[in-house]
């Protein structure tokens, strides 16, 4: 029981997150070659999850903070103002629904981090292996180096396939992509719940004198 009291609060988010994946991949997949509007549906579906979302936990927040300034006989406004803040963002997603501009925001601006991001991996996992050469670590330094390049170069072909006005992978393939990738976030974070990562990974070059 208390295995699920500690991890219940990641699994109601990743269960949210999920939701909005499936909702983005929904969208795109109704949308296709055609313009935003006709995805209209499940778009306001991904606004209204959000905005309920964050009303839920904003009210949350705020009835602890106006219970803490009874309990200490102090004001509560400064505690209270973030979740005020993020009630006022939830109430505006349900009414204005305005998520699709966000989204539309976001992947236009994804391609071109993809493109910047994947040519730092790269000269990065260049660099890793030339230093592991010279520091005669070239078979231990060469997974690495192989998987960077391969994520280096699918970030930056992907990339360049979404950017233009005109894109090879089209907006509605680009909300399905995106969609995925928020799923497998949500997944991650459950698994998270069950095997417990390393808290950082050292990776050592030895140099020869």
């Amino acid at each position: 029981m208390q295995f699920v009291k500690e991890r219940l609060g990641k699994w109601v988010q990743a269960a949210i997150i999920l939701v909005v994946g499936i909702l983005c991949i929904v969208a795109g997949a109704v949308m296709g070659s055609n313009d935003i509007a006709s995805a209209s549906d499940a778009l306001d579906g991904i606004s209204l999850v959000l905005g309920i979302t964050l009303i839920i936990a904003a009210s949350l927040s705020l009835l602890l903070a106006l219970v803490a300034g009874i309990l200490a006989k102090k004001g509560f406004a400064a505690v209270a103002i973030p979740g005020a803040s993020i009630l006022a963002l939830g109430i505006s997603l349900v009414v204005a629904k305005y998520a699709a501009a966000l989204i539309t925001i976001l992947i236009t601006v994804v391609p071109y981090l993809m493109l910047t991001i994947g040519a730092v991996i790269l000269l990065d996992a260049i660099f890793t292996f030339v230093f592991a050469i010279q520091a005669k670590e070239m078979s231990k330094a060469l997974p690495a180096f192989i998987v960077g390049c391969l994520v280096a170069i699918v970030a930056i072909v992907l990339g360049a396939l979404c950017v233009g006005n005109d894109p090879v992978i089209k907006f509605g393939a680009q909300l399905i992509v995106f969609g995925i990738i928020v799923c497998l976030v949500a997944v991650f974070q459950v698994v998270t719940t069950f095997v417990k990562l390393p808290d950082k990974v050292v990776v050592v070059a030895k140099k020869e004198e």
